[in-house]
């Protein structure tokens, strides 16, 4: 394996692991817990209905980890925007080989969440979230 294969596959485990580990974790200690962090914090209102959101910064695995928080809350779902989508198939090769693809539910099983590819018109994330 080489230098930057190594380098890769931290990158790729560290944000996987965070992205698992903000879950259930209240608004105030995802902040608290990264503010090391460059972060944005956003209130979103449509409809009367609210949600917040905070953006945290990846900037060696050239990423934005954004989490969504339900009604108690706590963060319900965390997705990976990558800067560069050539690192995606990275990140799909190092979820491969560490974790047990769910066809029926179309995502990857961690030891404490699942991990999935969303796509939009414009962009290809992961989603990290529990049942």
């Amino acid at each position: 394996m080489t230098t930057q294969q190594t380098i890769s596959n931290e990158y790729c485990a560290i944000l996987i692991n965070c992205s698992s580990l903000v879950l259930r974790l209240s608004h105030d200690e995802i902040q608290e817990s990264y503010s090391d962090n460059p972060m944005y914090v956003a209130e979103y209102i449509e409809n009367e209905v609210k949600e917040n959101i905070i953006e945290l910064l990846f900037e060696d695995q050239k990423a934005t980890l954004s989490c969504t928080f339900g009604e108690n809350n706590s963060c319900n779902a965390s997705h990976i925007f990558f800067d560069d989508l050539d690192e995606l198939s990275n990140y799909i090769s190092y979820l491969n080989r560490t974790y047990a693809y769910d066809y029926i539910r179309g995502c990857w099983t961690l030891p404490n969440s699942f991990i999935s590819i969303e796509k939009t018109k414009d962009d290809i994330y992961f989603k990290s979230f529990y049942l």
